[in-house]
């Protein structure tokens, strides 16, 4: 029995879910860990702010998907998507050491479970 790319849809959704739901806890971890290196950076004394400009290079292939992950970036405290060109994002960040370590971060948090539900359909 053959089936296509309708009959399938359903599936894939529910295949997704337990990604989601991993990326969802995930996602409400770095949520929290963000909020509270936040308050400790504007409250803290010297002000220890080190803004600075990520070029992140996703090899995410979907756009929806890369537009997701500039999301999930631009809600945590902290960091914002500026621009999404191609495969690359412009991420501004307060409070990042490097750019290698930020990059590092978003593809241990975030875009690793994003590849495998990419990978899905």
């Amino acid at each position: 029995m053959r089936r296509d790319s309708k009959s399938s849809f359903p599936f894939r959704w529910l295949r997704r879910t337990p990604l989601a739901l991993q990326l969802l806890g995930r996602f409400a971890v770095e949520l929290l860990v963000a909020n509270l290196q936040q308050a400790r950076l504007v409250l803290g004394w010297p002000l220890e702010i080190q803004p600075r400009w990520i070029h992140f290079k996703t090899r995410l292939q979907s756009e929806t998907w890369r537009t997701f992950l500039g999301a999930l970036i631009s809600l945590t405290p902290g960091t914002l998507t500026c621009d999404l060109e191609g495969e690359t994002l412009l991420i501004h960040s307060l409070s990042a050491r490097s750019e290698e370590d930020a990059v590092a971060g978003i593809r241990r948090h975030f875009e690793s479970l994003l590849l495998r539900m990419e990978e899905i359909g």
